[in-house]
């Protein structure tokens, strides 16, 4: 992991600021990884049922996964249409993941990765605003590919 730069300390209070003011509760967990439930480990998430973002601290793209996670607090924030439509969605994508049978899957996936397009482009917005010690190209390179995992999952 790169050292942090001022602006991305600068970063990480404002998110906390943000985020304090909403009643989110921010824990930047001191691992590579964070678990979602007993069976599944990501690097970060946010939920806004349990109003809590929480990023591996260790992970080598911390600041990137932090921003992203926070673009979704934005999303969630703004109450925005494909926010609301994703509600429905993101449980059913992950339930068929899971194994489950869902009906209309390529309507969910199609919604959980127009979520996650709005937000690739909030983050890039994010990372410019304040500067962040984040290779943008590289960013935009690594998010077009996790949006076209979105377009091929089915098959």
């Amino acid at each position: 992991m790169k050292p942090l730069t001022s602006n991305d300390k600068q970063f990480i209070k404002y998110v906390k600021e943000t985020c304090k003011q909403e009643g989110i509760k921010v824990v930047l967990r001191n691992s590579k990884s964070v678990k979602v439930d007993t069976n599944v480990r990501v690097s970060g998430y946010f939920d806004s049922e349990h109003k809590e973002l929480v990023v591996a601290r260790k992970h080598k793209e911390f600041l990137a996964l932090l921003v992203h996670e926070f673009g979704h607090v934005t999303q969630w924030q703004e109450n925005t249409k494909l926010w609301k439509d994703a509600d429905n969605s993101i449980p059913k994508t992950d339930a068929w993941l899971q194994g489950k049978e869902i009906y209309n899957i390529k309507h969910h996936l199609s919604v959980v990765r127009d979520l996650e397009l709005d937000n690739e482009k909030r983050s890039v917005k994010l990372i410019k605003k304040f500067k962040l010690n984040i290779d943008v190209p590289d960013y935009i390179r690594k998010a077009n590919c996790y949006i076209h995992l979105y377009n091929y999952l089915y098959h």
